[in-house]
């Protein structure tokens, strides 16, 4: 009866490993969702800083610029903030809801940059119709960006 007791001291051994194994392979799949979450959340800001500048820069234009030279001043505000750029960012890791809806917004401020080129600055109800239809698709995207970062931890 001399290898009961090598068989059991060989099978806490292995016990011991698998169950340090899962441990390291929990921890490291919780590490990888905080990272994930943390990396979407500062893509996320980023968007969204980029968007509200690209905004507030479009609407300077519009207000600022005389009318011969806002078309070129409004492609100009609408390319400086680099929005173009952190959509691609989101297209490549963001899931398909945060890329759908990004893709809205992005297309709805494209939109409003022709209407900053042509628009009379006096023009205060298509202005206001504007901010509408870029508003509305930014906060289905706030709240598309909320429950993907709330769904990774």
């Amino acid at each position: 009866m001399t290898w009961i007791a090598p068989l059991f001291a060989l099978l806490g051994v292995l016990l011991g490993a698998g169950a340090s194994a899962m441990n390291d392979q929990r921890r490291w799949r919780r590490e990888e969702q905080v990272r994930i979450r943390e990396q979407r959340a500062a893509l996320y800001t980023e968007f969204l800083t980029a968007l509200e500048d690209t905004g507030q820069e479009l609407l300077t234009v519009l207000r600022t610029t005389p009318a011969h030279d806002r078309p070129a001043a409004a492609h100009a505000a609408f390319t400086a903030s680099g929005l173009g750029a952190v959509r691609h960012r989101i297209h490549v890791l963001a899931p398909a809801s945060v890329s759908d809806a990004a893709d809205g917004v992005f297309r709805a401020l494209r939109e409003s940059r022709t209407h900053v080129a042509t628009a009379d600055p006096g023009e205060g109800q298509g202005l206001d119709s504007l901010k509408a239809e870029i508003g509305d698709p930014r906060d289905r995207l706030k709240a598309v960006m909320r429950r993907d970062i709330a769904a990774t931890r």
